[in-house]
């Protein structure tokens, strides 16, 4: 049987159409920060932020096959149907299904196609197939975001062997990446709408049918999008409200833009009234409890924390199918047993669309560890949200496989995950996180400081309960 790694997009010598490469996107970088003046740019004519490129340097233009249209602004106003108070209708409800691919199409379609999801297809050639629908690059941001990233373009930069990130704030800090990094950093940084908080369910799904449930509040804010530079860039805080016996059991992370100066710092707390303890081993591949282990602790909001265990290459900018508007997955009318298949979720509510993508290799460092050494990570060009990721470990096998499936919140506006699933390729299971059908909605603009993510903070809630 064929290495999987040999269909990865991620291997320069497999790469089919490319849209640009590593070399190319490495170019107008090194115009936009701005050359000597006795240097002159080349003939060719060098995108440009806000023109050719989209304030976050997607090509703007639609692609060669009309495959991929036009990026016009993303989706900003209500949908047809909108009513104030009501869950918002899928504004793309009357899309016809393009085509499907399953089983037998995998050497057809390949190209198109992630290494996890030949995977999937082949593993459950009877029951798993992707559905294409039209693309509708839906993604969006506020003006201001877009004013900072541009303003980051010509000032941001990396330090202290790629690890900090300098001279960056509130936008996306390097719109046109030179590497590997400077495209992680994008995710780690992109716009997901400020201050949010939500309640959700993450579900580990077993091929017999049985399955764990967690209800989770989760909360995150972002200085850093706030232009608030004195505090820690990135607050997270998840607190467990079911099972019952885990109820107030909570995490807190505190991201860092510069690791070598101050270290992410994470605290812990078991129940309600537990004591708060530093948590420094939530981090790289530590399992993660609530997803049954299928998930590291690295692997939470697709990819987070420190840069500095692995060498990230920019691999190229490609045309793939990946999860995308998937409205029908937060149909507020479905339930788990609607969704949750047992050995992967039910196909007929997962919606694929042909995406643009930066494909982004990451190989584990020779002087380091980790359990999931070799990996792939496929990034939307429209907002710099990690699509997809495949995880191998040192021999080249393929473990685990994840996807984001998003929606462009119009109100907002931001493009942020509805689910993640995260499947163990070497058993029959897999993690559901976010499901949120039938729970309130997400609060956009939740009043949250930099005070409600620290140990204090859990100590203060702790002796409420």
């Amino acid at each position: 049987m064929s290495d999987p790694r040999d269909f990865r997009p991620g291997r320069r010598e497999a790469l089919g159409l490319l849209l640009g490469t590593a070399a190319t996107a490495a170019a107008p970088r090194a115009f936009a920060q701005g050359a000597p003046p006795d240097v002159a740019p080349p003939d060719v004519g060098v995108p440009r932020l806000g023109e050719e490129l989209t304030p976050f340097g997607a090509v703007r233009a639609g692609n060669r096959t009309r495959a991929i249209p036009p990026w016009t602004g993303g989706l900003t106003g209500a949908p047809r149907g909108y009513v104030p108070g009501r869950p918002p209708p899928d504004p793309y409800i009357e899309d016809v299904r393009w085509f499907t691919v399953g089983a037998a199409d995998v050497e057809r379609y390949k190209v198109r196609l992630t290494a996890g999801q030949q995977a999937l297809l082949t593993k459950y050639p009877e029951s798993f197939e992707l559905a294409l629908f039209p693309c509708h690059r839906s993604a969006a941001a506020p003006q201001r975001i877009y004013d900072a990233t541009l303003a980051n373009a010509d000032r941001a930069g990396l330090e202290g062997n790629g690890l900090a990130l300098r001279d960056a704030s509130v936008g996306v800090p390097f719109p046109i990446p030179a590497n590997g990094v400077q495209a992680m950093w994008n995710h780690k940084l992109r716009w997901r709408g400020g201050s949010v908080s939500r309640t959700s369910l993450t579900v580990v799904q077993s091929g017999d049918g049985s399955r764990s449930m967690t209800k989770l509040r989760e909360e995150f804010a972002s200085p850093y999008a706030d232009g608030d530079m004195a505090a820690p860039p990135l607050l997270y805080r998840r607190t467990i409200l079911e099972p019952k016996e885990q109820s107030g059991s909570s995490l807190i992370l505190q991201g860092t833009l510069d690791p070598i100066a101050a270290r992410t710092h994470a605290w812990a707390r078991e129940g309600e009234r537990g004591r708060v303890v530093r948590a420094p081993d939530f981090a790289y591949d530590t399992p993660d409890p609530v997803t049954g282990g299928i998930c590291t602790a690295d692997m939470l909001d697709m990819f987070s924390g420190a840069l500095d265990r692995f060498d990230y290459t920019l691999v190229t900018r490609r045309e793939m199918y990946m999860p995308y508007n998937a409205y029908r997955l937060s149909n507020p009318g479905l339930t788990l047993r609607d969704i949750l298949w047992p050995r992967h979720p039910n196909p007929q509510f997962l919606r694929y669309e042909m995406h643009r993508v930066w494909v982004v290799d990451a190989r584990l460092k020779s002087n380091f560890q980790h359990t999931l050494p070799d990996r792939t990570y496929y990034l939307d060009e429209d907002s710099w949200q990690i699509l997809a990721s495949e995880h191998y470990d040192g021999k080249g096998n393929l473990l685990r496989y994840a996807e984001a499936h998003p929606v462009q919140h119009w109100q907002v506006p931001a493009l942020v995950p509805a689910v993640e699933f995260a499947f163990d390729l070497t058993a029959d299971r897999y993690t559901a996180r976010g499901l949120d059908n039938g729970l309130p909605p997400p609060m956009f603009g939740a009043p949250l400081t930099p005070q409600d993510f620290t140990p204090d903070a859990l100590v203060r809630r702790g002796r409420r309960g």
